[in-house]
């Protein structure tokens, strides 16, 4: 009973790291690797292959097309995809796995801040241990009006004092974040 529990938790513990990694959007040259399943092993090779989104956006599916996926989850990816294979007719029931590679993730860390650099992005990257990362704060480096930006906006200003007062206010980092220390 121990090593069903354990076992369980294990399993448990994976499909919260996996969902996590899931909630970041895909971006222009980010690449992976697109699974199926639920169709005879012989179809489903035709559609496992590994993917890099293009400059506009898009990936190329056999027998399906092209979708625009920038901006979109790799969760939301899976379901568009099942559901243009169920509405084409293609496979009744099939099952899309989408595993993003880690290496094409990253966060840029810029201003004053003693080694500033792009930092390979993990689900457990916030703002406070990415300046740890960086050696911290420079000579000239601010702690106040710490900005994250994301997508082209100003996702959030930081007081990297008061995250140290309180760890639960020190803000998770996405792929392709830019953070900025004022000097």
């Amino acid at each position: 009973m121990r090593r069903i529990s354990v076992l369980f938790f294990v399993l448990l513990l994976g499909a919260a790291v996996r969902l996590h990694a899931q909630s970041a959007t895909l971006r222009t040259g980010d690449i992976f690797e697109v699974r199926l399943s639920g169709m005879p092993q012989e179809f489903a090779t035709d559609f496992n292959l590994q993917y890099t989104v293009g400059g506009d956006g898009t990936i190329n599916v056999p027998l399906i097309g092209e979708f625009k996926v920038t901006g979109l989850t790799p969760t939301e990816l899976e379901r568009n995809i099942q559901n243009k294979l169920v509405q084409e007719k293609i496979f009744t029931h099939p099952t899309v796995l989408i595993s993003v590679a880690p290496s094409t993730r990253y966060v840029s860390i810029s201003g004053g801040i003693r080694q500033p650099q792009r930092l390979q992005w993990s689900a457990d990257l916030t703002l406070s241990s990415a300046i740890g990362n960086c050696a911290g704060l420079s000579d000239f480096g601010s702690p106040k009006g710490i900005r994250i930006i994301r997508e082209g906006k100003i996702a959030g200003v930081f007081d990297l004092r008061q995250i140290q007062k309180d760890p639960s206010k020190d803000p998770k980092l996405l792929p392709g974040d830019q953070v900025l220390i004022r000097e």
